[in-house]
């Protein structure tokens, strides 16, 4: 979420300069289809042939955008699955801790919670973003109910990464389905630990597959979950 007028509105134009009549908006792609000499990429204005794809998207959604889905890319992105939750922008700091000197980016709310219940999180987006502000803006997940609804300026549905064992698993097996050989690549936070910067990790391990060389190769796979991940019944729930 970043808010009008911040850095990225700056930066975004700057960025893409030299390509943006080359930029296709509001075009969803609706079918993948790779052969031998390239990939052909069908969305409602028609097809367009590229020599590489990459899905910088959901896994579920790689998936469904692939016409000839491999066995492996089945198996692989099919273990790691998302999970919706509904995401609250509002100003009730009663979700924030008691004590205002405890705010922090994230705070987590425990109390009178059974083990089956999610965790709720609330963001501080004044502190998050250094919005200058007499207002502070929250943003909060899985607990609704909680909030005064005089106080909701949004409500928003977001599916974030579930990291089971299965999934964790899949992770390892990335250069299986991702390579210039296969004319096709995939990177997106889920691939890592779920949170923006595993986003940015994964896009530079595309890059470089790519012929875009950095002076520091990204950070190798981690070889166990993370701790600070939250657990849900049906495995463990990154925010990213």
């Amino acid at each position: 979420m970043v808010h009008p007028g911040g850095w990225f509105e700056k930066l975004y134009p700057r960025l893409t300069t030299p390509y943006a009549s080359r930029i296709h908006l509001n075009s969803p792609v609706t079918r993948i289809i790779r052969d031998n000499t390239g990939v052909v990429i069908t969305t409602p204005s028609g097809t367009q042939r590229f020599d590489q794809v990459v899905l910088a998207c959901h896994a579920d959604q790689a998936l469904a955008m692939l016409g000839d889905a491999s066995s492996a890319e089945q198996e692989i992105l099919g273990a790691m699955p998302y999970q919706d939750n509904e995401v609250v922008l509002h100003t009730d700091t009663a979700l924030l801790p008691r004590r205002q000197r405890a705010w922090a980016s994230w705070n987590y709310r425990l109390d009178q919670r059974d083990s089956e219940a999610r965790v709720s999180v609330t963001y501080d987006m004044n502190i998050l973003q250094r919005i200058e502000s007499d207002t502070t803006f929250c943003v909060t997940l899985n607990d609704s109910a909680s909030i005064d609804p005089n106080k909701v300026l949004g409500r928003y549905t977001y599916a974030h990464p579930q990291f089971t064992l299965a999934g964790q698993a899949a992770q390892g097996r990335h250069a299986e389905i991702s390579s210039t050989a296969y004319r096709t690549h995939f990177c997106g936070a889920y691939w890592r630990n779920g949170f923006h910067e595993d986003g940015v990790w994964s896009a530079l391990r595309v890059a470089q597959a790519l012929g875009c060389d950095e002076a520091a190769p990204p950070p190798s796979q981690p070889s166990a979950l993370p701790a600070h991940e939250l657990l849900t019944p049906q495995g463990v729930e990154g925010l990213g």
